[in-house]
């Protein structure tokens, strides 16, 4: 992955700032909504929104621009063998995606099946960044073992 299309380094702490206020943002909302799905509370109008159309947007923008800069920061020391392992566990992140993503089609129907493609914006993401942060890891691990060897 070309080193040219990733943020500076120093975008990855902010980017998990704003990852954490968004998921804190979706559980608040979630606990929230009323258990039954009958979502029955008036919402104060700012700027002619619905605060909560409102709050449902900054909570899944934050969310998704977290993840963005988390994923696509650049490492302090950014080599080919990083772009390898970011262009690796990109493409096991879309393989994974998109074999749950089909599951869930062919099993889930009606409304539940909305909520599964809102997820399926965050999930590729979310992959990703698990699979190059346990690749880093043991990459580093070896690096370290290797080093106690010598």
């Amino acid at each position: 992955m070309k080193s040219r299309f990733l943020f500076s380094n120093k975008w990855m702490i902010p980017g998990a700032v704003i990852f954490v206020i968004g998921l804190f943002a979706h559980f608040i909302n979630i606990s929230a909504a009323d258990p039954v799905g009958a979502f029955h509370r008036i919402h104060p109008q700012v700027l002619g929104f619905d605060t909560q159309v409102l709050a449902d947007d900054v909570e899944y923008l934050s969310l998704v621009i977290g993840l963005l800069l988390v994923a696509f920061s650049k490492e302090k020391i950014e080599d080919e063998q990083i772009g390898q392992l970011r262009s690796d566990s990109l493409q096991w992140a879309i393989y994974v995606n998109y074999g749950i993503f089909i599951i869930c089609t062919i099993f889930i129907n009606g409304s539940d099946y909305l909520g599964i493609v809102a997820y399926n914006v965050l999930t590729p993401l979310l992959f990703f960044i698990i699979r190059f942060r346990w690749k880093i890891y043991q990459l580093n691990r070896a690096v370290a073992k290797e080093e106690m060897a010598s």
